[in-house]
């Protein structure tokens, strides 16, 4: 594809984010707003969530969508709200299995399955809770899930290297949830000379570079374009890679794993829908007629 071809093509890019309240999620998506200066992005209306068109590398031009939720709030309103956002996500499938559907499609339909679900976890935990581990298995059944430690900047540097490790040892070996870049167990059995396959495998991130920590940050009312939070005796950069994975997060979501994030939507968690559904209307046909469900774990 010629450098003018790539640049003239339009990428869709949404992205989820996820967590109690308090947590951080509207700072972030505040902070990477920001951080797409005016130069470089052009702000664009929609109805479905905050819109930004970018270029990166290689001069690709990329519409980002970016899905702010409400906070989890009480206890007793958690599966309220976890089912109201899956169904967001499964809703977007389906536009997708509509338009497959169709005799003629339509060629410029917008692609707005949800790739990549960031999850705020609260920093004043000390492990995950019984709501994290259900949203958490839940999410993962339905899109690419990133864990985050939202608001690092109330830790001490020790409090954060055992959160860290704490959290990720009841993901990977505890609860074994299945978010993005967690090694599959077939993947062992595949065939070594797939080298598609081989190419994608490697080009996941390491599970430590999947659990990332954002500060928060209060923008300046100067004309200075420095992102941090103020707490009188001094201020933080939150842009600051010795403080925060916020540029290890957005060079991730929007250049290095982005085309991996919309591969891994559509191969698996697009097609395991998609197989759902029509196991359903099979099962329909010979009087079965419960309707699917989404895996809790």
């Amino acid at each position: 594809m010629s450098p003018r071809s790539r640049k003239n093509q339009i990428s869709h890019f949404n992205v989820m984010v996820v967590g109690f309240s308090g947590v951080g999620k509207t700072s972030f998506v505040r902070t990477l707003l920001e951080t797409l200066s005016l130069d470089q992005a052009n702000t664009i209306a929609s109805n479905g969530g905050k819109k930004r068109q970018i270029e990166v590398e290689k001069k690709e031009r990329i519409i980002l969508t970016i899905i702010d939720t409400p906070g989890f709030g009480a206890e007793y309103l958690v599966d309220k709200q976890l089912h109201d956002i899956t169904k967001y996500i499964e809703h977007q499938f389906d536009l997708t299995l509509q338009e497959e559907s169709k005799v003629k499609r339509n060629p410029k339909a917008v692609d707005t399955q949800v790739h990549c679900c960031l999850y705020f976890i609260d920093p004043k935990k000390s492990a995950l809770d019984e709501f994290d581990i259900r949203i958490l298995k839940r999410l993962s059944n339905r899109v690419n899930v990133i864990p985050i430690i939202g608001k690092a900047d109330n830790l001490t540097l020790a409090q954060r290297n055992r959160l860290k490790p704490s959290i990720i040892k009841d993901i990977y070996t505890t609860y074994k949830i299945p978010i993005y870049g967690m090694p599959d167990e077939e993947d062992d059995d595949e065939d070594d000379d797939d080298d598609d396959e081989g190419s994608k495998k490697e080009a996941k991130p390491t599970t430590l570079d999947q659990f990332l920590q954002q500060f928060d940050y209060e923008k300046e009312d100067n004309d200075t374009q420095s992102l941090g939070r103020d707490f009188g005796w001094g201020s933080i950069d939150c842009l600051g890679e010795k403080y925060s994975d916020f540029v290890k997060l957005k060079h991730m979501l929007l250049s290095s794993h982005r085309r991996y994030l919309q591969l891994d939507t559509v191969e698996r968690y697009y097609e395991q829908y998609r197989t759902e559904r029509l196991m359903y209307k099979r099962a329909t046909k010979i009087g079965m007629v419960a309707p699917p469900v989404a895996p809790s774990s």
